[in-house]
């Protein structure tokens, strides 16, 4: 068959009036001065990975177990993109009955069929425009960005099939009697006129960092306790450099944003703490307690010397100690917001850190100054100990000021996105400073392993 534009193939293929009446108006619109000339249709742009930050979804298989057939809005989004941006293609539809087939996430509303057809060169360029946006490496390295970032799991398109925890495999292999499972010989669809795509029940619900861009920053550094750190999204995921990497939460969805991270003391864990407290253990970590249905913004964990508690500090200063943490108190003044806290070698004392630059001393912690008074041009983000007498505070503009004993080793210039994160590595001899963009900068002792952003 000749190879002719998608929007008269729709007539086959669907078979509907809708497809007809599509079809003579692009029809009508062609007639041009005494000949007939085949339009394109006017597209829209794909959207550009690069509004996104590092921090991307751990997409898995996430099969259908129930009936709930209802299009669900991220599926329903989805597919309003790719039709806007190829309107000649068509649609088989997202949901299906319950009753029909086997299992399928078109069951659950979160599979549609694109309705494209493997015989015609003018479809097939048409999908592999897509596929080269869905299934790029973003600038960050993350494979199949897009498609990552709207959750979806897996597609199938003319005997083969995508996954996004394998890429691309066979499908069926086209035998006399159909198409065949290599695997198991069962007879399937070979997807030849139409693409399947099934998504996670977290991008079906419009939950992944495509619909919540801000989930897609880094939120902060995390020292090893001997060597390394790990850099964490604000969607829950983390990675390791120098270190091992014990689970996430990037496979799903947070209600709220991750905000902080803390080591055991082995190195063979760690907590992670959202911003309305909720505490997840990993590896070695125990959990010791969490702030479930206060309506309270968390800002930082900071552990105890044994590792057996910690305590959450909140944006308004109120320190909650969990296991063998000690209550301290917390911030002294009303009004002023605080961004991080650390505590002293001993665990009975602690200093919280102020967004302005103030810094309250508790227990064995000594009030060493701060930068409430030095016209900052930025909030401060928080900062880290050195030993008993010392500390330093970090801005989002890239200042690091060091006090008592705490050394000058310097600090970022070219600071090209908000800093989140500072972290002073196990000497004590050298910190890391890193934006939300996942650019990082280590000084003095502290090793440059690599990063999420750039």
């Amino acid at each position: 068959m000749a190879d002719i534009p998608h929007t008269f193939k729709g007539l086959i293929q669907i078979g509907s009036f809708h497809a007809f009446k599509r079809a003579a108006a692009l029809a009508v619109a062609m007639i041009t001065t005494g000949s007939m000339l085949f339009a394109a249709p006017a597209r829209a742009a794909l959207p550009s990975s690069d509004v996104f930050g590092p921090a991307i979804d751990n997409v898995g298989y996430d099969g259908q177990t129930r009936c709930s057939p209802k299009a669900k809005p991220g599926m329903v989004a989805f597919q309003r993109i790719v039709m806007a941006n190829f309107p000649s293609t068509g649609s088989f539809g997202i949901s299906r009955a319950c009753n029909v087939g086997g299992t399928s996430e078109h069951k659950e509303g979160r599979a549609w069929d694109w309705a494209v057809n493997a015989s015609f060169a003018s479809d097939r360029a048409i999908v592999q425009d897509l596929f080269a946006w869905l299934l790029a490496q973003d600038r960050y390295g993350n494979e199949a960005a897009m498609a990552k970032r709207f959750g979806i799991m897996y597609v199938i398109w003319n005997k083969k099939i995508w996954g996004s925890w394998g890429g691309w495999s066979t499908y069926c292999v086209e035998k006399k009697r159909g198409c065949v499972d290599p695997d198991d010989g069962d007879l399937r669809n070979p997807h030849t006129d139409h693409v399947h795509f099934s998504m996670t029940r977290a991008g079906a619900q419009k939950q992944t960092t495509f619909w919540n861009q801000d989930r897609s920053m880094l939120a902060g550094i995390a020292a090893h306790p001997s060597y390394g750190y790990w850099e964490f999204g604000r969607n829950g995921g983390i990675v390791g450099y120098g270190t091992g990497w014990y689970g996430s939460k990037s496979d799903g969805f947070l209600p709220k944003p991750a905000v902080a991270m803390a080591s055991t003391v082995s190195g063979y864990g760690y907590w992670l703490v959202t911003k309305r407290g909720r505490v997840f253990p990993f590896g070695d970590a125990s959990a010791h307690g969490q702030l479930i249905g206060k309506q309270i913004s968390v800002v930082d964990i900071e552990t105890t010397p044994s590792g057996n508690g910690y305590w959450l500090l909140a944006k308004s200063g109120r320190v909650f100690p969990f296991g063998d943490a000690t209550a301290l108190g917390g911030a002294k003044e009303t009004g002023s917001t605080y961004a991080g806290m650390a505590s002293t070698p001993t665990g009975v004392g602690y200093w919280l850190f102020g967004t302005n630059g103030n810094v309250q001393a508790y227990g064995d912690a000594n009030d060493l100054g701060g930068l409430a008074d030095d016209g900052l041009t930025a909030p401060v983000i928080g900062g880290d100990n050195f030993g008993p007498s010392g500390y330093w505070l970090a801005t989002a503009d890239g200042r690091v000021a060091p006090f008592g004993d705490a050394p000058t080793l310097g600090q970022p210039d070219d600071v090209n996105a908000p800093i989140v994160g500072f972290a002073s590595d196990p000497t004590g001899n050298g910190y890391w400073v890193m934006t939300e963009m996942g650019k990082l900068w280590s000084f003095g002792q502290a090793p440059a392993l690599g990063t999420l952003g750039n």
